[in-house]
């Protein structure tokens, strides 16, 4: 089995489009489910309106990843045309701590509160700045943003994906896929499940919900 959010999600998709005999499923709490219609009408040099046959579901997607394209994914832009030029990651910790504390808004504010003495979940202030220290001390501030360069795929195209996928949807993850697009994005989709609790980083703020929910996807096919 395979299981990714993040980046994690994207390779996970594109190693499930392989179809290798020996990958029996995969589980994405990040699924790449946005229809080609929905993603033209997203990039931002798009002049078309959204359709306007979305369900509630849908359009709250829809409104969601408008957000993030247009107010929340600048880092990735960045990244992606001159990764070579955020020299600052490696000049300085305070620079690094930036960068990488200012992701999207949701986890932004989760982050905030573990800040001020309110964890939420598993996330905490120690947690954060562990990660952080990570980055520096392995001097990988610049070279983790190379994969936004070389990537060349929508964040959460469609992959075409026709092994059993499971889809698991945290309230606070970037969009919330709708279940019309995940069962279009991946016809054999064999779990869904949406959550009360749980964001972007849901494997490090709820481990055990985020346990609870691979093996809940992956029991079908042991």
């Amino acid at each position: 089995m395979a299981q990714g959010g993040d980046w994690g999600a994207i390779i996970t998709d594109v190693m499930a489009a392989q179809t290798p005999p020996e990958l029996l499923g995969i589980h994405s709490n990040m699924p790449g489910a946005v229809p080609p219609d929905i993603s033209k009408a997203l990039r931002p040099v798009s002049v078309d309106p959204p359709p306007s046959n979305l369900s509630a579901d849908e359009r709250r997607a829809y409104e969601e990843l408008s957000r993030v394209y247009t107010k929340g994914i600048g880092y990735a832009i960045e990244m992606g045309l001159r990764p070579q030029t955020l020299y600052g990651l490696a000049d300085s910790p305070i620079a690094l701590a930036a960068w990488m504390l200012d992701h999207d808004a949701l986890s932004y504010e989760d982050i905030s509160h573990a800040f001020d003495g309110h964890p939420v979940g598993d996330l905490t202030r120690d947690e954060v700045l562990d990660n952080i220290t990570l980055t520096w001390v392995t001097n990988t501030g610049i070279s983790s943003g190379r994969l936004y360069w070389e990537n060349k795929l929508g964040f959460f195209d469609v992959k075409n994906v026709s092994i059993p996928a499971a889809v698991s949807v945290f309230p606070k993850e970037l969009y919330e896929a709708p279940r019309s697009w995940a069962e279009r994005a991946y016809p054999n989709l064999i779990y869904y499940n949406t959550l009360d609790r749980g964001g972007h980083f849901a494997a490090w703020q709820e481990p055990q919900l985020f346990s609870q929910e691979v093996r809940a996807a992956f029991r079908s096919l042991r």
